[in-house]
């Protein structure tokens, strides 16, 4: 973050001043006590679970300058002497948070990638990241930083000399992309995928475009929206959202300005090729992949760099944490794609599985949340889409992935069920043999990644 003083702060979240002493300038902020640096502003936030005020005593010891707290709130003279620039008081942390990276954004000049979608936000954000740092300085949120906490700190955290910023902007109730993208207003906004997510809070999937589309409302002066062309729904929401601007869409699709027009599974890599011309090398497999780097490129490509060199560039990604990571564990190899699911991104995880060389082809899935009312109906047509997948074990975790095997069952799929992840884990040797490719997909909730050491622990036994 570039240096800011506390009446820019003062001002931008209409604070009032509770106790100052010295004109020192913010080097940062935080809401983290266990990661604040020394020069941040500490902004006390309070959740569900947790009351930043408890924290004060312990940002001051990290060297927090200055904190946001409550109006209400009672704090001793000491507490309020620990912070040398000063406090100030607000009615409201959370709201004080997105005022302050509201103002930042106005006086950054670095260029903001807003990123949304259904699926692969996460990576795409990685892959725009990987490429343009080859050339440029710059940021990207980390982990997945995509709410109303997430894509402030995102903003706060670029610095005055970053020529771009990419946030990560994610929803699972209607109206968030706007509000969120209110804060980013991206220069570029990219829309990744539209798919059955979050239909709890979202309701349909025409709803779901909607509200993905939004984000093209809030672009920046001459901004750019780059949007998948593979969804009927965002067609038809774009002319709403995004009349006027300038759109570019890939994809599948005939339509598509950059489409997907070959795909060659390597391994556990990949090439693909755009519109007929351009051969990519990607160091992760799936068609999903080659549609999100096509994404990344085509913002590269607004920065400057021609195909060729965004190619060239995204050829050594490394790929993301728990999305379709290849672990090899000797006897076994396991697709770790835990992170998250939802009926498209699980079966596009599914296709690289049935892709793959191996003895034989094993799914494990759990259960997929937020779908709503539609969550039973969903499980069982994917336990016949499942059936249908030529895998030799289907192996579910959770109640509602209880639905998907008995449909698979039905079908005529090979299927063993477990309560939860312990179970599944303690029965591991009697599903596992030598040879197995295991594909990991679940909601977060499920956190199936905690599988991964009896699986290693059960392959180790096989060597």
């Amino acid at each position: 973050m570039r240096a800011m003083t506390g009446d820019e702060i003062r001002q931008a979240t209409r604070g009032r001043w509770l106790a100052r002493s010295q004109p020192l300038p913010a080097r940062g902020v935080s809401i983290d006590s266990r990661t604040a640096s020394p020069g941040d502003w500490f902004v006390a936030i309070v959740g569900d679970q947790f009351d930043g005020h408890a924290y004060l005593d312990a940002a001051a010891e990290k060297g927090c300058v200055g904190a946001i707290v409550s109006l209400g709130e009672s704090l001793t003279a000491d507490q309020l002497a620990q912070f040398p620039a000063g406090v100030l008081g607000v009615a409201d942390t959370r709201e004080a948070l997105v005022d302050l990276a509201s103002y930042y954004r106005s006086v950054l000049p670095a260029n903001v990638i807003g990123v949304t979608g259904s699926n692969g936000k996460t990576t795409v954000k990685r892959m725009i990241h990987h490429i343009l740092a080859k050339r440029l300085i710059g940021t990207a949120s980390p982990k997945s930083f995509n709410n109303d906490i997430g894509v402030p700190l995102t903003l706060l955290g670029a610095g005055g000399g970053d020529d771009y910023v990419v946030c990560e902007i994610g929803t699972n109730h209607l109206g968030e992309i706007s509000k969120r993208s209110r804060i980013a207003k991206p220069d570029i906004a990219v829309i990744t995928s539209i798919s059955a997510a979050h239909l709890e809070g979202l309701g349909s999937i025409e709803q779901i475009a909607a509200e993905k589309a939004a984000i093209l409302s809030w672009l920046a002066d001459k901004g750019v929206g780059i949007v998948t062309a593979d969804s009927e729904e965002l067609q038809l929401s774009l002319p709403a959202y995004g009349g006027g601007r300038t759109i570019l869409t890939f994809g599948e699709s005939a339509g598509a300005q950059l489409r997907l027009t070959d795909y060659q599974r390597q391994g556990w890599s990949q090439r693909f090729e755009i519109n007929e011309r351009q051969w990519v090398t990607l160091p992760s497999p799936g068609r999903h992949n080659a549609l999100n780097a096509m994404a990344a490129m085509a913002v590269a490509a607004r920065f400057g760099f021609s195909q060729e060199d965004a190619a060239e560039a995204i050829a050594d990604f490394p790929g993301v944490d728990m999305r379709c990571e290849p672990i090899d564990l000797g006897a076994v190899t396991v697709v770790n794609d835990a992170y998250n699911a939802n009926p498209a991104s699980l079966l596009a995880a599914v296709d690289i599985l049935a892709e793959s060389a191996a003895t034989r082809r094993v799914l494990v899935v759990g259960d997929m949340g937020e779908l709503g009312e539609a969550s039973d109906a969903i499980h069982a047509e994917l336990g016949d889409a499942l059936a249908k997948r030529g895998l030799s074990l289907l192996v579910t975790v959770g109640p509602q992935a209880g639905i998907l095997a008995g449909k698979a069952g039905e079908a005529g799929a090979n299927v063993v069920s477990f309560a939860n992840v312990d179970t599944a884990a303690a029965a591991v040797g009697e599903w596992l043999c030598a040879g197995d490719v295991v594909l990991l997909k679940a909601s977060r909730a499920i956190q199936l990644e905690r599988l991964l050491p009896a699986l290693r622990e059960a392959a180790n036994g096989m060597t």
